[in-house]
């Protein structure tokens, strides 16, 4: 008598010995404590890789949705004839938009307080809809930003620094413009009224103010068609590393934001990935306790083992029968962890509040930002179940070399 390869024999008796572990209770509890282990690894993991996520995501909008993308200038900082280039230069990867831009490091001057600011000069005609700034200030503001009134939007930051409200004038200082006098070197010099201010909750409230082209550039003393460079929209600002300096015509340098911010950026990811690599190894722990529990079981069914072989059941089959076994502690773990995970993602801010425990809220925020991405969880789910199933191999292996002759001697 042999059993036909094609019926699910293996997975019947998997089943069975992963419902009913014989007398052996240690067995038994460490299976289940195994099982809870991946559910609690998987749940943690899609939890903590969702929230942050939002914070990746709220510092790419916030601080990325102000500074620029990218910028194409001149090996000296200065583009002439920047409508040529505009004209002529091919659409770049996930470009969105393209306007002129003048920028310098500035001093600005209230009459009490002194602070630097970088400043950025804009033409509000070239400035895209789709522009971070452009939807919280609203095209009526952008609008007094005209060539020649010397008006001035300022980050919410440097208004409160230099106590300043809609109304007040501030001094410009930039040396990049100054002259030599008689008197020593003067830098160069305009007053600009406050006609409205940002606020993106980023440290960029403190650092960036917004001009009109055409006094930024009279201000850092630029030529009637030059620019700091042309500056790239894009979709996504990750996408950056896509324009290749190599294909862009000869003289032109390209800058991106990660000259400025990518330090911050790559220690956000670093720290993401630090904590999913913890959380994992905790899904390797109860994987470990797959490993033993299946052991043990393997030792408990020997005898039973060894009557299937005597009645024709091939090596292969008894491989699968452990692996069933021990893979469905995996299973119900996974799918146990991805719902409770995804629960608990869903309901992160509720839940807190309901406990007293979120801080960031109580902090003045509007809760832990969450952001699920279906991919990162799917993966999630998988990498727990491959980590399960490996575990459960080398039992699997040791309860197909079992030799039914040894195993019944002493039954």
């Amino acid at each position: 008598m042999t059993f036909s390869i094609f019926q699910p024999l293996s997975l019947a008796i998997g089943l069975r010995y992963a419902g009913a572990r014989g007398e052996d209770r240690f067995a038994s509890f460490v299976s289940l404590f195994s099982t809870f282990g991946i559910a609690i690894g998987v749940a943690a993991l899609i939890v903590v890789s969702s929230v942050m996520n939002g914070f990746e995501g709220q510092l790419k909008g916030r601080i990325l949705g102000v500074i620029p993308h990218a910028v194409l200038s001149d090996a000296d900082g200065r583009l002439s004839h920047w409508q040529t280039l505009a004209e002529a230069l091919p659409k770049q990867p996930h470009e969105l938009a393209r306007a002129p831009l003048i920028r310098g490091e500035v001093m600005a001057q209230s009459p009490g307080e002194l602070t630097a600011l970088s400043l950025m000069g804009i033409d509000p005609l070239h400035f895209p809809a789709s522009d971070r700034l452009a939807q919280q200030l609203g095209p009526e503001l952008l609008a007094k930003l005209t060539p020649g009134s010397f008006n001035i939007i300022v980050g919410s930051g440097i208004a409160r620094r230099l106590t300043l409200l809609p109304g007040d004038q501030v001094r410009l200082l930039s040396g990049e413009g100054s002259r030599f006098t008689p008197l020593g070197r003067v830098p160069s010099q305009r007053l600009f009224t406050l006609v409205g201010s940002f606020e993106v909750r980023a440290d960029v409230d403190e650092q960036v103010a917004l001009v009109n082209l055409e006094d930024a550039r009279r201000l850092l003393r630029y030529g009637p068609d030059q620019v700091s460079g042309l500056r790239l929209w894009l979709d996504d600002a990750f996408a950056v590393s896509q324009i290749h300096p190599d294909q862009l015509p000869d003289g032109l340098v390209l800058h991106d934001w990660r000259e400025e911010r990518g330090e911050l950026f790559r220690a956000v990811a670093m720290e993401k990935h630090l904590m999913s690599l913890m959380l994992v190894l905790i899904i390797m722990v109860a994987a470990f306790n797959i490993l033993s529990a299946l052991v043990m079981v393997v030792l408990d069914k020997q005898g039973e083992v060894a009557i299937l072989r005597t009645m024709g059941l091939e090596t292969g089959a008894v491989l699968r029968i452990f692996m069933v076994q021990g893979a469905w502690s995996g299973i119900m773990g996974g799918l146990f962890g991805t719902l409770l995970g995804c629960t608990l993602a869903a309901y992160l801010n509720q839940a807190l509040a309901l406990l007293g425990l979120n801080l960031y809220m109580a902090a003045g925020g509007q809760g832990l930002p969450v952001v699920m991405l279906p991919g990162q969880i799917a993966l999630i789910s998988l990498g727990g179940l491959l980590i399960s199933f490996l575990a459960t191999l080398y039992p699997a292996y040791r309860a197909a070399a079992i030799r039914p002759a040894e195993a019944l001697r002493y039954e």
